[in-house]
C-alpha cells in the first residue's frame, strides 16, 4: 500500500517467490530462503555495512536491508537510481536507532521477530507520478516488504523532513503490516464513511484535511490509509506540531468557487496572508491575460444575519471556531481506537513508543523537558553539537564504521 504526498539496493540474499502447482507428496524444502550463511568479503568497500545490517538486521528478525539497485526489486514504472553508500549508511543506523531499538524496548524482540518486515528495499531516488501530481515515498507488500524511496536527499539536518520522507512512511508501512496480521476494528471505516476521496485526496490543503477529521490528505484517500495514518502521524510528530494540527482542526471550512481576484488581492494587500485568508486551489478564469477568478478553500467565515463577512478591525474576516471542534474530535477518536487496539492485540502502548521516539528526535534538559531554540522550535538531537565537539549521529555512525577495523585483520 502506498503512502504518497504531494509535490530506500542490495540484495544480500535474493528472495524469489514461486506459484506453482503441484501434488500433495512433492518434496519441498524447509524454508524458501537461502539460509546458507555466505562470509562477507572483508575487501569489499561496503563490507562494514554489510556486517552492520547482517548482525543488527539479518540475524536478530531475518530482515534484509537491500540497498544495492537491482531492478527485478523495483517497481519498473519508476525511473529510479541507487541508493549511495554513506545514504544508505545513514538510513541504516537511523532505522536502528529510532525504529529497530524503540520497538525492541516498548514491545519486545519477540514482536519484531512476528512482525518485522523481511526485507527494507532503499532506493535513491524519488518516485514521481506524474498523472496525479504526487510522491510516492514507500509501500509495503503483503507484509513482507517496505521500499523507501528518495534516500539520495536524506538530510540528518532536517528532522521534520526526515520524518515526513522516511520515518513516518516506516510507521506507516508497518502500520500497514500489523493490520494485515490483524484486523483493524470494524467500527473504524464508519467514523469518516462519506469524505474518503481516492482520487483527488492530493488537492485538498492539510487543514481543510484536518478540519474533516483526516490527520493528513492522504488520510481522506482510504480508510486503511486513515487507519495507519494517524498512527504514523502521531508517533512521529512534535508536541509542538500535533498541537498545531489539532487547532487547525478546530475550524470548519468552505469552498468559494469563482472567487473575485479583486477581493483576493486586496485582501492579501491587508496582510491576509495564506493561512488567514485560506488557500487558492486553481484560477477559474482569466481577463486579458491575468486570473480574473479563483476557486477558494477557507475557514468558514462568520457572517451577519444579511449575510455580509463580520470583518476585524483591520478589515481582515473573522472566522468561526466550531464549538463542537468536529475534526479534532474525530482524529482523537481514531486515536483512541488505534491506541486500544494496538494494546489489545500486541500488548505495547503506541504513547510509550511516541514517547521513545521524541526523546531519541530532539534535545532535552537534565529535567527531560523538551529544549526550543532561538526559532522556538525543538533542537535536532541528531546533528546538535554535545560540549566534547561530537554529534549523536557521529555516534550512531560508529557503529558501522567500527567494522573498517576487521578490515585490517
Amino acid at each position: 500500500m502506498k503512502q504518497k504526498i504531494n509535490i530506500l539496493l542490495a540484495v544480500l540474499g535474493m528472495v524469489v517467490l514461486f506459484g506453482t502447482a503441484s501434488c500433495s507428496d512433492d518434496d519441498f524444502t524447509e524454508s524458501i530462503f537461502d539460509t546458507t550463511d555466505y562470509p562477507l568479503d572483508k575487501n569489499s568497500y561496503s563490507f562494514p555495512l554489510d556486517t552492520f545490517v547482517k548482525k543488527n538486521f539479518l540475524e536478530p528478525y531475518n530482515m534484509r536491508y537491500m540497498y544495492r539497485m537491482q531492478d527485478i526489486g523495483s517497481d519498473m514504472e519508476y525511473n529510479l537510481v541507487p541508493c549511495t553508500y554513506d545514504k544508505a549508511l545513514d538510513l541504516a543506523v537511523l532505522s536502528k536507532y529510532l525504529w529497530y531499538d524503540v520497538y525492541s524496548q516498548y514491545a519486545g524482540e519477540t514482536f519484531l521477530k512476528t512482525y518485522s518486515p523481511r526485507i527494507i528495499h532503499v532506493i535513491g531516488s524519488p518516485a514521481y507520478n506524474p498523472t496525479s501530481g504526487t510522491e510516492t515515498l514507500g509501500y509495503a507488500e503483503g507484509g513482507l516488504k517496505i521500499t523507501l524511496y528518495n534516500a539520495n536527499n536524506l538530510d540528518p539536518n532536517d528532522m521534520d523532513n526526515l520524518n515526513e520522507k522516511f520515518f513516518k512512511t516506516m510507521h506507516h508501512e508497518f502500520s500497514h503490516i500489523l493490520h494485515q496480521n490483524i484486523n483493524m476494528p470494524n467500527d473504524f471505516p464508519f467514523i469518516s464513511n462519506g469524505r474518503y476521496n481516492q482520487s483527488s485526496w492530493q488537492d485538498t490543503p492539510d487543514s481543510v484535511a484536518l478540519g474533516q477529521g483526516f490527520i493528513s490528505p492522504y488520510a481522506s484517500s482510504a480508510y486503511r490509509e486513515d487507519w495507519v495514518e494517524i498512527m504514523a502521524n502521531y508517533i512521529v510528530k512534535d508536541e509542538i506540531t500535533w498541537n498545531d494540527m489539532l487547532k487547525a482542526a478546530d475550524y470548519d471550512w468552505e469552498t468559494v468557487d469563482d472567487y473575485p481576484a479583486k477581493d483576493f488581492d486586496k485582501a492579501v494587500a491587508r496582510g491576509a496572508d495564506r493561512d488567514t485568508l485560506g488557500y487558492f486551489v486553481k484560477v477559474t478564469s482569466y481577463e486579458s491575460g491575468s486570473p480574473s477568478t479563483y476557486k477558494i478553500q477557507r475557514k468558514l467565515v462568520s457572517r451577519s444575519s444579511d449575510g455580509t463577512a463580520v470583518l476585524n478591525e483591520d478589515g481582515t474576516p473573522q472566522f468561526e471556531n466550531s464549538d463542537g471542534q468536529v475534526g479534532r474530535q474525530i482524529i482523537l477518536q481514531k486515536l483512541q481506537m488505534a491506541t486500544e487496539w494496538i494494546k489489545k492485540n500486541f500488548g505495547y502502548d503506541l504513547q510509550d513508543i511516541r514517547d521513545e521516539v521524541q526523546r531519541r528526535q530532539w534535545v532535552t534538559d537534565a529535567d527531560g523537558n523538551f529544549v526550543k531554540g532561538s526559532n522556538g522550535r525543538y533542537i535536532n538531537n541528531l546533528t546538535y553539537v554535545r560540549p566534547d565537539g561530537t554529534t549523536l549521529l557521529d555516534e550512531l555512525r560508529q557503529e558501522v564504521l567500527k567494522y573498517k577495523e576487521l578490515q585490517n585483520k
